[in-house]
């Protein structure tokens, strides 16, 4: 692929990601290509449907976050693991996947989105990121009660932008936001009722 269709290819999936999150997935694709600031028809050279592109901004994300798995599991046995785990949090948060969850969820068995190609991914990245959290939670870094779908689905509550309000209120929200989460996760809290929702739980669930 040149360059230049490699860089359009990759702001309609940006742009695709940020409108899905807000607004949800059914946003048309004329919508995706205006914000992309490309022609429908580019969208369309690309993905020829809209299922096609809803797969392409998962698998984006979800190789995206296998990228900060791999740097994170390296820099958790460096000489900082603490500044290991926070870059590690704040990538994730960055990646906008805990942002998208809700709008993902409602599709999460159906075949036209989740390929079996990309449940495989799905699983194994989940796995890779629980393996993340157990180090850091070995290393006395968070809380030992809590497992990978917690931690996201409390990012995906409390971060997702809320519509109707200013793009500069909501950036401002998520600056507050993301660090009280983050103090959430510390080691020292009250105990927490039940036992941690683990990824195999959520997988086991979400099995077509």
């Amino acid at each position: 692929m040149r360059a230049d269709a490699a860089r359009n290819r990759q702001r309609v999936l940006d742009a695709a990601r940020a409108l899905y999150t807000t607004r949800g997935l059914d946003e048309p694709m004329e919508q995706i290509a205006r914000a992309a600031g490309v022609g429908v028809g580019t969208v369309y050279r690309h993905f020829p449907d809209r299922a096609a592109l809803v797969r392409a901004v998962i698998a984006d994300r979800l190789a995206h976050v296998g990228r900060l798995v791999a740097a994170a599991g390296t820099a958790l046995d460096g000489p900082d693991p603490r500044a290991a785990w926070e870059g590690f949090l704040d990538g994730i948060l960055e990646s906008g996947l805990p942002m998208l969850l809700p709008a993902l969820a409602p599709r999460a068995r159906d075949a036209d989105v989740f390929t079996p190609d990309l449940v495989d991914e799905r699983a194994r990245t989940a796995a890779a990121a629980a393996g993340v959290v157990g180090a850091a939670q070995d290393r006395g870094l968070i809380r030992a009660d809590v497992g990978v779908p917690e931690i996201l689905l409390m990012f995906a509550a409390a971060l997702r932008p809320l519509p109707g309000l200013p793009d500069e209120l909501n950036a401002a929200l998520l600056e507050r936001r993301a660090p009280l989460l983050r103090a959430a996760l510390r080691p020292g809290g009250d105990p927490l009722p039940g036992r941690p929702v683990e990824v195999a739980d959520l997988l086991t669930t979400l099995a077509p």
